[in-house]
C-alpha cells in the first residue's frame, strides 16, 4: 500500500509517518519515488505505536529496532531487559517529582480554600 492508504488505515499523518522514515524506525521501499508499505512495515508500525503509548522515546526505538538484528537471541533480551529497566528508572524518577508537586499543590489548594472560608 501506498503512503495515502497507510495513513489512513492507521488514522496518523503525512508528518509522523515520514518522521519515522527520517529516523530509521519505518523502511518502506520506493515504487515510482513513491514509498510503499509492506507487511513488515505495517507491523513495524503497530509496534512503533505500542512503545509510544508505554511512554518510549524515539532515541529508546531506535535502540530496540537496531536489537531486533539479534533477534531472539539472549543478547537481545538482555539489551531490551536493559533498556526497559532504564526506562523503569525514568519513570520512578517522574513520579517522584510529581508526587512532591502534587503534594505542594494540595498544600496551597488547603490553604487558600481556608482562607475563603
Amino acid at each position: 500500500m501506498y503512503i495515502g492508504e497507510f495513513i489512513q488505515t492507521f488514522e496518523t499523518t503525512r508528518e509522523t509517518v515520514r518522521y519515522y522514515i527520517e529516523e530509521g524506525l519505518l523502511t518502506p521501499t520506493k515504487v515510482n519515488g513513491k514509498y510503499f508499505f509492506e507487511d513488515i512495515d505495517r507491523s513495524d508500525f503497530k509496534n512503533i505505536r505500542e512503545l509510544r503509548d508505554m511512554g518510549l522515546s524515539i532515541r529508546v526505538l531506535k535502540q530496540i529496532k537496531k536489537n531486533k538484528k539479534d533477534c531472539g537471541s539472549t543478547m537481545q533480551w538482555k539489551s531490551n531487559l536493559q533498556i526497559i529497566n532504564d526506562e523503569l528508572e525514568r519513570v520512578e524518577k517522574e513520579l517522584e517529582i510529581l508526587t512532591r508537586q502534587k503534594k505542594t499543590l494540595e498544600i496551597i489548594s488547603n490553604q487558600l480554600q481556608l482562607a475563603l472560608d
